[in-house]
């Protein structure tokens, strides 16, 4: 007979044995039950971090076993984390990407996911959401919303002096329209002034800048992305240039220093800003009578694009999981994100659905972004050039010479592209 204590150990075999066969069996979902943390970064702002934050409540009921570890930093440290991160060889799996793609996918830092996005599903995103997240024809992230800027005017100070106010794009002011129209709305008593006619959210940054040398047929960078010199300090963009800095010096309309909150507190009277503006002065200021108008137009019109992508680091451990955050944030929860982020859909389905990106005031966005959306030079060498840039527009709207800012500008620049951004 064979003892109690002598059968134990075969049980316990059996048991590991059969435990073995089940796992091994088992098809490849059930072993993705596992409990498993995906780390999420995003751009800090509390709206967006609460729109965020339903959405991925909602992907974590839809995936019991997985969390999803969301953190957010300012804008201005977002992209030094990043670096550290990726440095450290600790980066988050799925996070926010703009138009600094390049310069993350040439150092390997971010996976190419042509692979994991189907022809329906590209086939359903603008033109101007696959300019951004793409480097040296390669997919690197998928847009979550598009943003676009318009002049936001101050709707009673136009009633007060019988100013129309366009509600189509065909209807923009040219420069010359725009120039007369700011002109009069600035108003001084001696040599202080009480209203200025033009302000700009993003103040001379490359942001707003762009446009104005664009609207004229101007460029910053060959489109080959390796030359600044005959681009940056071209005819075309010299005389862009000019033409904005007679805004600070000549007809005197914009201040060189930022007025905050100077537009609805009456001290501006038309102001550039993102679509996004709207919800923050709805916000804020609700008894603000204003209203939207098309960003003025030179020789053609051209209003910067762009947006967040999302992309995946090429270090997660979680391939495929990542991609089904980042397809969900995307596509399954665009219509969720456009409504509670306040952002432009950056998919067709969602345009064509939705009335009201075919109406007043959002129709005029949503135009502008598919017919005069223009974009920051997505290269390697990209923060090299918004630094330069920012330093050529600081100098220019104190009046110093535009073509000798623009040709040292120029050389510097060239050094940067040829070294790939380094």
């Amino acid at each position: 007979m064979v003892s109690r204590s002598a059968r134990r150990p075969a049980r316990w075999l059996a048991l590991l044995i059969l435990v073995l066969v089940v796992v091994i069996g088992a098809p490849p979902g059930a072993i993705a039950q596992q409990k498993t943390t995906l780390r999420f970064w995003m751009s800090a702002d509390p709206a967006l971090e609460a729109a965020m934050d339903a959405l991925l409540r909602g992907f974590m009921r839809t995936h019991p076993n997985v969390t999803v570890q969301r953190d957010a930093f300012p804008f201005n440290e977002y992209h030094q984390k990043l670096t550290t991160a990726f440095a450290s060889g600790d980066p988050p799996d799925v996070f926010w990407m703009d138009v600094r793609t390049a310069i993350f996918a040439s150092a390997g830092s971010l996976l190419v996911l042509e692979k994991f996005l189907t022809p329906q599903n590209k086939a359903d995103i603008i033109a101007s959401g696959l300019i951004e997240p793409v480097w040296k024809s390669n997919l690197y992230g998928v847009p979550m919303h598009e943003l676009t800027e318009g002049l936001f005017v101050n709707r009673t100070i136009f009633e007060e002096a019988g100013i129309k106010i366009p509600q189509r794009l065909e209807e923009a002011w040219t420069w010359d329209e725009f120039v007369t129209i700011a002109r009069r709305l600035t108003r001084r008593t001696g040599e202080r002034t009480d209203v200025w006619g033009f302000g700009v959210l993003r103040h001379l940054s490359d942001w707003s800048i762009l446009p104005v040398i664009m609207q004229n047929n101007g460029a910053v960078i060959s489109p080959d992305l390796k030359k600044a010199t005959g681009y940056l300090n071209g005819p075309a963009t010299v005389e862009a240039m000019k033409w904005y800095q007679s805004l600070f010096t000549t007809h005197r309309v914009i201040s060189f220093d930022p007025i905050p909150d100077g537009f609805p507190t009456g001290k501006i009277a038309i102001f550039q800003a993102p679509s996004t503006y709207r919800a923050a002065l709805d916000a804020r200021f609700p008894d603000f009578k204003y209203a939207v108008v098309p960003m003025f137009k030179g020789k053609r019109c051209a209003v910067t694009a762009g947006g967040w992508n999302v992309s995946v680091a090429t270090r997660t451990k979680n391939r495929d999981l990542s991609w089904s955050l980042v397809d969900y944030l995307t596509r399954e929860r665009h219509a969720e994100w456009v409504r509670t982020s306040g952002y432009l859909p950056v998919r067709k389905s969602v345009l064509q659905r939705d009335p009201k990106f075919r109406q007043y005031p959002w129709g005029i966005f949503v135009d502008q972004l598919q017919q005069c959306q223009v974009h920051r030079p997505n290269t390697p060498a990209y923060n090299f050039f918004f630094d330069t840039f920012l330093a050529v527009a600081r100098d220019t709207a104190l009046g110093r010479d535009v073509q000798s800012l623009l040709d040292a500008a120029a050389a510097r620049l060239d050094v940067s592209l040829s070294r790939g951004g380094r």
